[in-house]
């Protein structure tokens, strides 16, 4: 029975886990879920592709794009940090 639990505790600390990490970030940046979540399911260290790759549109929440440059910023900041324009609310995509 010990032996059973180790291989479940196994798989979960280095399959599952960094699956449910990686799907939670790709979500976070407007990337597929469930594709990244069996992507670092089945290889663990592209978590860390998943992590710096930065958004592909505009999550409420979580990224918001300028509306003068085009690029993303993170939600909570109030000017880009590209060319310093003042971003609003509305400036969401």
């Amino acid at each position: 029975m010990p032996h059973e639990l180790l291989e479940a505790g196994f798989i979960g600390l280095f399959f599952i886990l960094p699956g449910a990490v990686g799907g939670w970030v790709a979500w976070t940046k407007g990337r597929n879920p469930l594709l990244w979540f069996l992507l670092n399911t089945c290889f663990p260290p592209t978590v860390m592709i998943t992590i710096f790759q930065g958004p592909v549109r505009p999550v409420k929440g979580h990224y918001r794009q300028c509306p003068q440059c085009r690029e993303y910023s993170k939600w909570r900041e109030t000017t880009c940090r590209f060319c310093k324009t003042e971003l609003t609310t509305e400036a969401t995509g």
